[in-house]
């Protein structure tokens, strides 16, 4: 390693994490990070962005009991909504909080201990928490908290079941939906498809519907809006996708009973919408080895690929299977899945393996995870999973392993459980490397839901990896910062270094937590704004420059890790902030003279940042750095006092501090003496 004449001290080298001496795993490509976390905002059920909320309040349609639950929300600012999936709890509780408080930011929450302890003391929040998630026996000081702030908590529940798990209780109550019709008109008339307001079949459809379904009614029109066509056309295949093909399906699987005929129709719903015929056979004789089936005759059983298209009733189509009903594929495998759940287990596990089956080829390996991962997810199976992605890791499919980890972090039915098994990995220290470097990437998607809760795997990421895993961890965790949770990665980065904490770790370990925070705060501190102050310094959110002590500390104390030049451009900007800024120039100056000081705390004779002599070599890099900075105006006398300010204090042997100290307060004199005459 090569740093300047002047670069900090480096400690005792010690091998962390697995794989250091070897080639590393790959990495998760960062368009498809940025694909994943669209995904993520385009799931209403998941991400409440403003859009989102804009959009539910404009196109809600008031519970029958509306007015009941928002008056015992404003009374109690806490309260348990409860009923059937679909219901509209979740509209209902957004559109009661956005009423009492217009304009208040409006997230999900996670009971989870390190989710709990990030509610925002700052200004009123509004809260919604899953009952299913867990952790209720934290919600009680969950709730004093959130009304200490003047926010609002809704709990999500399913019945009245889970106001027992509560303590101390809250009042709950029963949503009584909306006219499921109204709602469909109400969200059809909102983008201008006045000419489906009218639709008769509307109202048959969503007899006795809730109005979950009469939403996703109104998003199937749209699509099928935008498709164009007659319209008598799309009327139809609206009816029949809403309905899930469900006459088509059973009579299909009445009419074919043989077990390689059904796997043949679930092999080529799950590489639709169009497939080669040779890897619909292929994909399907995999799928029949998986459910044991014995088949007298072997390939020659098989339907004729003459008339597999006819089997399959997918259009013509040169040498391929094609779907041209819109979402009849899809509904063919939920409807497998469903109807069939002792072979459940069995064909999710095969799932998990097409996308790295040789034997098809493959043209989108990872839209086939996307289609795994979404069916075991709404099966509930977050152990298939866990270990597909694990496995995908041990092999070092990144992109594999990110899209079901990303893709079910947060779904409502097996998110808490992936989020369990993310944070027992991020502290495995002989974890494979390729999935740690792509557990950091599914921080950034689980980041723009709960960003502590990514911040929490980050760390243990960092504090058991190695400096290629550091540098994923911070990269994730600037992305976070970026999207809109600044507040939370800042608070993270001072909290990684700080010299000890109640965790118990070793040296090494605390080493390698240090150092990830160096490296991230420095990332946050470069950053200026369009007046040349440091963000961190500006605005509402600003920070205090004496909070920063430990990082700086951190950044001065530790290995370079080529961050030569940026710490030289970002003490630079600090020092600018100082000249610019009289109100913190005094801080600015005793931060970074506290910080090159050496005050790490001891291990068995050592320190974390290094053995005794790391805090003279440290004051000497602040000292060169202040003096270059200096030079660039050396006729400036603030510019020469604040140099003065930071280098004397740490200036060594003391005798020669005590000279400078002599010198500067003589030339004071002698320029007061001057003044006045």
């Amino acid at each position: 390693m090569t740093v300047p004449h002047w670069g900090p001290y480096v400690g005792d080298v010690d091998i962390d994490g697995d794989d250091t001496m070897n080639a590393v795993g790959n990495q998760v490509n960062g368009d498809l990070v940025q694909k994943q976390i669209r995904f993520v905002r385009g799931k209403p059920s998941w991400y409440l962005g403003a859009e989102e909320i804009t959009d539910r309040l404009a196109s809600y349609v008031p519970a029958l009991n509306h007015d009941v639950i928002e008056k015992t929300l404003e009374a109690n600012h806490a309260i348990i909504l409860f009923g059937p999936a679909g219901c509209g709890r979740q509209t209902t509780a957004i559109a009661a909080i956005g009423h009492l408080r217009p304009g208040i930011r409006i997230r999900w929450f996670s009971l989870d201990q390190e989710d709990a302890e990030e509610i925002d003391v700052k200004g009123p929040c509004g809260y919604l928490v899953r009952a299913a998630d867990g952790g209720l026996e934290r919600l009680g000081r969950c709730v004093d908290a959130v009304r200490a702030t003047g926010g609002y908590l809704v709990v999500i529940g399913h019945d009245e079941a889970d106001q027992l798990k509560i303590t101390p209780p809250l009042q709950c109550v029963r949503v009584e939906p909306s006219h499921p019709v109204q709602v469909y008109r109400r969200r059809v008339a909102r983008r201008g498809l006045t000419h489906w307001s009218d639709w008769e079949k509307a109202a048959a459809l969503l007899e006795d519907a809730l109005p979950s379904e009469a939403r996703r009614l109104a998003d199937l029109v749209e699509f099928a809006d935008r498709r164009g066509g007659d319209i008598a056309e799309q009327r139809e295949e609206v009816a029949s996708e809403y309905r899930g093909w469900t006459d088509e399906l059973r009579g299909w699987f009445a009419e074919h009973r043989e077990p390689h005929q059904r796997a043949l129709l679930v092999a080529a719903a799950t590489l639709a919408p169009a497939a080669e015929e040779t890897d619909v056979y292929s994909a399907a004789s995999s799928l029949a080895r998986r459910l044991k089936v014995t088949m007298n005759g072997g390939g020659l059983v098989w339907c004729p690929v003459t008339s597999v298209r006819a089997l399959l009733r997918a259009d013509p189509a040169e040498g391929r299977i094609v779907f041209r009903r819109h979402g009849y594929a899809a509904s063919a495998l939920r409807h497998a899945l469903a109807d069939y759940p002792l072979a459940r287990s069995d064909v999710v596990t095969w799932l998990a393996s097409l996308p790295t089956d040789t034997s098809v080829s493959h043209r989108s390996p990872e839209r086939l995870a996307e289609t795994f991962a979404d069916l075991a997810a709404g099966h509930g199976l977050a152990g298939h999973i866990t270990e597909a992605s694990e496995q995908w890791g041990e092999e070092k499919h990144a992109d594999l392993a990110f899209i079901a980890l990303s893709r079910t972090c947060l779904h409502p039915l097996v998110g808490g459980r992936v989020r369990r098994a993310l944070y027992d990995w991020s502290r495995t220290q002989s974890l494979p490397q390729t999935l740690k470097l792509t557990i950091a990437r599914v921080c950034e998607p689980l980041g723009q839901v709960y960003p502590s809760i990514a911040l929490t795997r980050l760390k243990h990421l960092a504090t058991y990896g190695n400096p290629q895993v550091r540098r994923e961890v911070v990269a994730a965790a600037v992305s976070l910062a970026d999207s809109g949770s600044a507040h939370e990665v800042l608070k993270a980065a001072l909290g990684w270094c700080a010299e000890s904490n109640t965790e118990r770790l070793s040296m090494a370990a605390r080493r390698r937590r240090i150092r990830a925070g160096a490296m991230l705060f420095l990332e946050l501190a470069s950053r200026t704004s369009p007046s040349g102050m440091p963000t961190l310094l500006y605005g509402d959110g600003a920070i205090d420059p004496l909070d920063c002590v430990p990082a700086w500390r951190a950044i001065l104390h530790t290995t370079d890790d080529g961050r030569g030049t940026a710490l030289v451009e970002t003490v630079r900007q600090w020092l600018d902030a100082a000249l610019l800024a009289p109100r913190l120039r005094g801080r600015i100056a005793a931060a970074f003279v506290d910080a090159a000081r050496l005050a790490g705390a001891s291990f068995g004779g050592a320190t974390v940042f290094g053995p005794v002599g790391a805090g003279t070599l440290a004051a000497e890099v602040m000292i060169e750095l202040v003096r270059r900075w200096a030079a660039t105006d050396p006729g400036n006398p603030v510019r020469r006092r604040i140099k003065e300010d930071i280098v004397i204090p740490l200036t060594t042997p003391w005798w020669l501090r005590l000279l400078k100290m002599m010198y500067v307060w003589l030339r004071t004199l002698v320029v007061n003496l001057r003044d006045q005459r």
